[in-house]
């Protein structure tokens, strides 16, 4: 577990330094805008429609609008979800459950019903 911990901050870190940006704005990016958008990519791609992304593009959009100082909202989000993190448990175990193992368990039922299973696709297009 400590492993996956120290790789994942390592990655999020290099990525900040790439970017420009804090490691807590890396995470908040990451974990609260791309993935989930990934995610309503592929419901789009399961339900053949695109109002899944474009809806949560929307929202994304005009909440970001609101947000005076990214940097603060990043150091205030990313308090409140170790905070929660640490209510479940280990912070260290949590966060490799719930930001990787979790992340990766989406991805494959996503995946499995955006490209593989035919019958769901079949259903979706009734």
């Amino acid at each position: 577990m400590d492993f996956i911990f120290q790789l994942v901050v390592n990655i999020l870190s290099v990525i900040g330094d790439l970017t420009g940006l804090s490691y807590n704005e890396v995470n908040i990016v990451l974990y609260y805008i791309v993935i989930p958008f990934s995610w309503t990519i592929l419901l789009d791609k399961i339900f053949k429609i695109h109002y899944f992304k474009l809806s949560y593009g929307l929202i994304v959009l005009t909440l970001l609008l609101f947000i005076k100082d990214f940097s603060i909202f990043s150091d205030w989000l990313f308090d409140k979800s170790a905070a929660f993190l640490m209510f479940l448990g280990d912070y260290v175990i949590m966060s490799v459950i719930v930001c990787v193992v979790l992340v990766i368990i989406i991805y494959l039922v996503l995946f499995y019903f955006a490209f593989f299973n035919k019958k769901a696709l079949l259903i979706s297009q009734k």
